[in-house]
């Protein structure tokens, strides 16, 4: 069977399917999680306009941007996904998207992350990831932190009502397992990266660790 890496739009696939297409060939067909998910190895969510703050019980801050017809079409997409019990990841957008899903929040702005910087994993290594996002994770307990910022880069962390997030969160988060889902965020963009870069490598070897490994 030829399988597929389903990624999440309704618009153009980009480069989102690059850092994993040896698990698949790249579709944007959502049906295929009605009428043949046994063809689906990974399913992708993307980069983009902000996630609903409904969607975690709050207000829209001012700099929060929202398509609500996006998140209604990929709510269905990932309910559908979450009962077959497929991989997903999420890139930016989708890491945020995930991270609510599973029962977490966001930090509605914060700043210093539309740049190139260092990014932290677990073992203490560290390397340089493409960055360009206003908003950030803020996971649930279950969650394992995989990835952060190698240095705060942020003097504000703003949540509904543009007021700031109390605790200020300790680490800027990069990159989410949820066990629970099955599901990995990264809210760096791997996509961006040089195909020979430790980023852009580092994406598929999530997805093996984390989400086939026990497959």
């Amino acid at each position: 069977m030829d399988k597929k890496v389903l990624v999440v739009s309704e618009y153009a696939i980009g480069d989102y399917h690059a850092p994993f297409r040896e698990f698949g060939t790249a579709t944007t067909d959502s049906t295929l999680l009605w009428h043949d998910p046994e063809s689906i190895a990974l399913v992708v969510f993307t980069g983009g306009a902000d996630v609903s703050p409904s969607l975690y019980g709050e207000e829209a801050a001012t700099a929060t941007h929202c398509v609500p017809r996006r998140d209604i079409y990929e709510s269905i997409s990932f309910q559908r996904a979450k009962t077959l019990n497929l991989p997903m990841v999420g890139i930016c957008r989708g890491s945020q998207f995930l991270n609510v899903m599973a029962g977490g929040k966001l930090c509605q702005h914060l700043d210093g992350h539309n740049i190139w910087h260092d990014m932290t994993i677990i073992g203490n290594r560290n390397f340089e990831v493409s960055s360009t996002h206003h908003q950030m994770m803020l996971p649930p307990p279950d969650a394992k932190v995989i990835g952060w910022s190698t240095r705060k880069r942020s003097y504000v962390y703003l949540g509904e009502g543009n007021k700031a997030l109390k605790p200020t969160p300790k680490i800027e988060y990069e990159v989410i397992y949820w066990p629970n889902l099955r599901a990995i965020g990264m809210q760096y963009h791997p996509e961006a990266m040089q195909e020979n870069s430790r980023g852009f490598r580092f994406a598929a070897e999530l997805v093996k660790k984390y989400l086939l490994e026990e497959v």
